[in-house]
């Protein structure tokens, strides 16, 4: 990619970023199939919808707001938002709290630029599903709060070690001492399992890996 490129490139995904977002909460979805396109978003929260191009007719913006729904599942969210958005892999902000999710899908992983993750107020079970979050690079601001996986008591310790990348975990900034948690001193069990699940991540034995 030439400068030039990747210099438009660069204001382009500025302008999704900043761009009002489509705002499909409260619309009672249980399933994504509901959403075909046609449907307008919600325009008062935000004093407006994002303007569409008008080349394909979809919305140039970054942010996704599907929250306060009987969202199940999100199968489908990447192929939803190719219909929806001019540029999917600018999607920066996906607020899905407030619906009934009970784990965090890979789906995420298929969106590069995610830099804002809402996931509060769902029924997510397992706190060691958001290790695969480490894939996303550009993660920074994480929601889990209200879930029944934050009842442990090394819930926010060990979320914060599984993805160093994050400044903010349940709107509460990450400090320092809070990235000190080796590899070594996690939960046997979560240990275990993390190396059954990525064995590319955990090939040493348990008890000598330190963090990278």
């Amino acid at each position: 990619m030439s400068q030039d490129d990747e210099s438009k490139c660069n204001t382009a995904y500025q302008y999704f970023k900043c761009a009002k977002p489509l705002d499909f909460s409260y619309r009672n979805l249980v399933s994504l199939e509901e959403l075909n396109g046609n449907e307008k978003p919600l325009p008062l929260r935000v004093r407006g919808a994002p303007k569409k191009s008008r080349k394909s007719n979809r919305y140039k913006t970054g942010s996704f707001w599907l929250n306060k729904n009987h969202l199940k599942n999100v199968n489908g969210l990447r192929n939803l938002a190719d219909r929806l958005f001019e540029m999917a892999d600018y999607l920066s902000w996906l607020d899905l709290s407030d619906n009934n999710l009970t784990s965090i899908s890979d789906e995420f992983l298929l969106f590069p630029n995610l830099s804002m993750l809402y996931l509060h107020r769902n029924d997510i079970q397992d706190f060691v599903d958001t290790y695969k979050l480490r894939n996303l690079k550009k993660l920074r601001t994480l929601t889990l709060h209200n879930n029944p996986m934050c009842g442990i008591s090394c819930y926010r310790s060990t979320v914060i070690y599984f993805l160093p990348n994050i400044r903010k975990l349940d709107n509460v900034v990450v400090v320092r001492s809070e990235r000190e948690q080796e590899r070594k001193s996690l939960d046997k069990d979560v240990r275990v399992r993390l190396t059954n699940m990525y064995p590319e991540d955990f090939r040493y034995p348990i008890d000598s890996i330190k963090t990278r």
